[in-house]
């Protein structure tokens, strides 16, 4: 989409501020933890994946292309080496040649100035977020804030048309069914913006980690506190960051293998239970601790 083509660019004149992130000791390591999948899959995915009675599960359909911005070179580098390696063992396409950016992790003192700096002269950036939602962002005393821009195609790939009344319509040789929609909702873009108060003692593994499947999670309006089985528990109240995960959990690369390989084009009970089977399927291979 246009309005995420010049994101890095728009965002960089905003003047993001460094962080006193600590380099990973390790930049290669994942958590193992979960030796017994059974009844946890459904735990992690309640709380990390709430059920949706109406609508669909959207992820990402092209490669990533991740930037930073507000972090100093060398911690930079070492995000985005993470992020790459990560992506790698989960599955999921990066583009490799130069790209537009359509997964940011931005770093600043005031996220609520920046979201607002957004609504006044870059609302393009917030596009189908809704007021309240902005708000909520905004004001949040949480030391981060995400969302996601989505929109919906026909199953067959088939962008929707608005005709001159407005009104988006799909044309399309694909049935419907009781099971299988005629469209599918997609993530174009994610954004994260992190203030530096709440990244004292947090590793880059830990924000490339974090910040990873947070951007690819699709993103409910009333999120829920997430489980400690996942690197999403870092920001939690009351945790600190020695005490967090320290990378990403195989519960986490279970789900980001599953969400990247599962229909979408399917309505969201169905995705979220083939969600959690392959889940399960991945959890099967984890070696016993």
């Amino acid at each position: 989409m246009v309005f995420l083509l010049a994101l890095s660019a728009a965002l960089a004149a905003l003047d993001p501020a460094t962080t006193p992130l600590a380099p990973a000791a390790d930049s290669q390591a994942i958590v193992i933890e979960g030796t017994n999948p059974k009844g946890r899959a459904n735990s992690y995915l309640d709380k990390v994946l709430p059920p949706i009675f109406d609508g669909q599960i959207g992820r990402f359909e092209d490669p990533l292309c991740p930037a930073t911005i507000g972090l100093p070179d060398n911690l930079r580098d070492e995000v985005m080496k993470r992020l790459a390696l990560v992506a790698s063992v989960a599955r999921i396409p990066l583009d490799a040649a130069k790209c537009r950016a359509n997964l940011v992790i931005i770093v600043v003192d005031d996220k609520k100035a920046l979201i607002e700096g957004m609504r006044r002269k870059k609302d393009a950036y917030l596009y189908g977020i809704g007021t309240a939602r902005v708000n909520q962002l905004a004001s949040s005393p949480a030391p981060v804030a995400a969302w996601q821009i989505t929109d919906v195609i026909g199953a067959d790939g088939m962008p929707l048309r608005t005709d001159g009344d407005g009104y988006p319509r799909l044309f399309t040789t694909v049935p419907p069914s009781r099971i299988v929609e005629t469209t599918r909702k997609r993530i174009i873009g994610s954004v994260i913006v992190l203030e530096q108060r709440g990244l004292v003692n947090v590793t880059t593994r830990q924000l490339a980690d974090y910040a990873l499947v947070r951007l690819l999670a699709p993103m409910e309006p009333k999120e829920r506190t997430p489980p400690g089985s996942s690197v999403l528990s870092l920001f939690n109240p009351g945790v600190r960051p020695e005490n967090a995960p320290q990378s990403l959990t195989w519960w986490d690369l279970a789900f980001l293998r599953a969400l990247s390989e599962t229909r979408s084009d399917i309505v969201a009970d169905v995705q979220r239970h083939e969600i959690r089977e392959r889940m399960l399927q991945e959890m099967a291979k984890v070696p016993q601790q």
